[in-house]
């Protein structure tokens, strides 16, 4: 049974800093009212909204996340969040 996940604050931060850069592709796996939604919530998160937020993650590392096709400080950041989300995702141990 999958156990719910309350975003933390360092977590939260960093999606804040996404969600004020410039969208330069099309939704893929999210919707971003809903993450809006979500980094906003106090609450602990289920698998469905845990997948958009990743989603998301992984199309800011896409976008944001490197330079002269290596990864910058914004990519090792957004790499390791979404990592995290998907051993969340799979229900690994992640306390």
């Amino acid at each position: 049974m999958f156990k719910k996940y309350r975003l933390t604050k360092d977590e939260k931060e960093l999606l804040f800093s996404l969600l004020e850069m410039k969208d330069l592709n099309p939704d893929d796996g999210y919707v971003k009212k809903d993450v809006i939604e979500f980094t906003n919530s106090n609450r602990a998160l289920g698998k469905e909204e845990i997948r958009q937020i990743r989603n998301y993650v992984i199309q800011k590392n896409i976008e944001y996340g490197f330079e002269n096709d290596e990864p910058n400080e914004l990519g090792y950041e957004t790499e390791e969040l979404f990592d995290k989300l998907f051993d969340i995702l799979e229900e690994k141990d992640y306390y």
